[in-house]
């Protein structure tokens, strides 16, 4: 079932209220928005909370074969900041927004960060081995937009052009806007696929049927945000056709931008477990094949391995949620 809800407090839209648009919530002062509609509470001493803080990581086990290990992930977002889940992991990056550092100043990138390669300090991400490559694309101005996306998506196709033997395979691309499409960006986007790499987006915030750019492209993989009781879709996640697979993301514990912990909801954050759900995809293949698998390749082990919610419409979780030990046998059984 779709379940729509009204969130406590008022939301106020500086401007036209459209993706994008400024957003301020009046409510408890350690409640963030972000631009893109997402809410976080920011904690750095996380307290004991009415629901399962972790619920989010108990559909992907930690006592797993695949981590992730070989798999380079670029997450295309507001940048990263040093946090403690981090220390010892290598991480490389770029900034496309002219602010000259990478640091996160929107508490988005470093979230969704932590949710695919967090090492194990308070909670360990999905594929906590892959290396992470950080391409800060939203420094919160709305005024780079798509342009900074395809410039950054182009820098990796460069990379893997001149590094064919250590290539990024997976981008987690933060970016969306409702309707229209930019042509710098689907090209890139289409190249970047084409070319092997596995691109994954959040279907968008707001509830409105409709799945946002460039998530709503057929070389992009496109998640939809399941809710905390595990059987509804988060009201503000974006539904439609194009939706490929759901996953949580309502109050979803991950690392936070000033070095402690928050929880953060919308479908950023499920696009986070589901590009880390393909870097052990990736991992998987990669060894059964002995060459990296292509962007199809992987969807095709990725929807194998889903799951479907009882009761939600193929609109709202496309093919379902990811199973990792359905994911894992998948490789277990061709030795």
């Amino acid at each position: 079932m779709i379940r729509k809800s009204v969130w406590l407090g008022l939301c106020l839209c500086v401007g036209s209220c459209v993706y994008g648009a400024d957003t301020v919530f009046l409510g408890p002062t350690n409640l963030r928005v972000s631009d893109q509609g997402e809410f976080s509470w920011v904690d750095t001493t996380p307290k004991p909370q009415a629901f399962d803080n972790l619920w989010a990581y108990r559909y992907y086990p930690i006592e797993k074969k695949l981590t992730g290990m070989g798999v380079k992930v670029a997450v295309a977002d507001s940048g990263i900041s040093s946090h403690p889940e981090f220390n010892g992991k290598h991480i490389m990056g770029q900034d496309f927004t002219m602010s000259g550092a990478l640091t996160d100043l929107k508490n988005h990138g470093t979230g969704v960060a932590g949710i695919i390669g967090a090492r194990g300090l308070r909670f360990t991400g999905i594929a906590p081995e892959a290396s992470l490559l950080i391409y800060k694309i939203d420094d919160g101005s709305r005024l780079i937009g798509p342009q900074a996306a395809a410039n950054a998506l182009n820098t990796i196709l460069t990379y893997n052009e001149q590094n064919p033997n250590d290539k990024i395979t997976v981008i987690n691309l933060s970016y969306g806007v409702s309707g229209g499409g930019y042509a710098a960006l689907t090209n890139a986007v289409n190249r970047a696929h084409d070319s092997g790499i596995t691109i994954v987006s959040p279907a968008g915030n707001y509830g409105f049927p409709g799945v946002f750019y460039p998530a709503n492209l057929s070389t992009v993989i496109a998640v939809s945000a399941l809710g905390a009781d595990g059987k509804t879709l988060y009201p503000n996640s974006a539904y439609g056709p194009e939706v490929d697979f759901i996953a949580p993301g309502d109050r979803v514990f991950t690392a936070s931008s000033d070095g402690g912990y928050t929880l953060m909801s919308g479908t950023s954050a499920a696009a986070g477990f589901v590009s880390a759900a393909a870097a052990l995809a990736v991992e998987g293949l990669t060894r059964q094949l002995g060459r990296y698998p292509t962007a199809q390749e992987v969807k095709d082990a990725l929807k194998k391995a889903a799951v479907k919610i009882p009761g939600l419409p193929d609109i709202a979780q496309g093919n379902g949620m990811i199973d990792v030990a359905k994911l894992e046998s998948q490789f277990e059984a061709k030795k």
